[in-house]
């Protein structure tokens, strides 16, 4: 079997603030545009009469982030948790990788949001800019995905028939 690509559409942030774990699941950004995670070891460098000798440096973890502005809860909880320096919790779903337990392959950090930008351009809709200061290394796991997210992600399907209070309430 060959390769199969990987499609940014298919991946999605989802977050929840660390303090919320107990009485919380995540929440999925809304109108996301892209991320991107960006790995940075320094080494230093000692120059000797034999030649260069290197040591490596620990590799620290940035998650930039950019999305369409909403009034929602997550763009709230998310300025929030930058201007408070709250530790955040982040999920980088895969929806195109379903494992057979029904969960989604996924890369699962903590950290702090180090900024938060929100360029107004006239003509063009209000955008949030945002990166994220990882503690240690992200780790590869298996994400759940509820319904209620599946939803938050693709609205559900509806029927043509009339919607009754019960199918309108989830």
């Amino acid at each position: 079997m060959g390769a199969t690509p990987i499609y940014g559409k298919d991946k999605i942030l989802m977050f929840r603030l660390y303090e919320q774990r107990a009485p919380a699941g995540a929440t999925k950004l809304a109108l996301q545009t892209q991320h991107s995670w960006k790995y940075d070891s320094k080494s230093d460098s000692t120059e000797t009469k034999d030649g260069t000798i290197n040591s490596p440096a620990t590799t620290s973890v940035t998650l930039d982030i950019e999305a369409v502005a909403s009034l929602d809860d997550v763009n709230k909880f998310l300025e929030d948790a930058a201007k408070n320096s709250k530790l955040l919790e982040v999920w980088d779903i895969n929806l195109a990788d379903k494992q057979a337990d029904g969960k989604y392959g996924a890369k699962y950090g903590q950290g702090y949001l180090q900024s938060w930008e929100v360029p107004a351009e006239v003509g063009k809709l209000t955008t949030i800019k945002t990166t994220m200061n990882i503690d240690q290394l992200p780790v590869d796991g298996t994400a759940t995905v509820t319904a209620d997210q599946q939803n938050e992600i693709q609205y559900a399907f509806a029927d043509t028939t009339k919607v009754t209070a019960d199918q309108s309430n989830g």
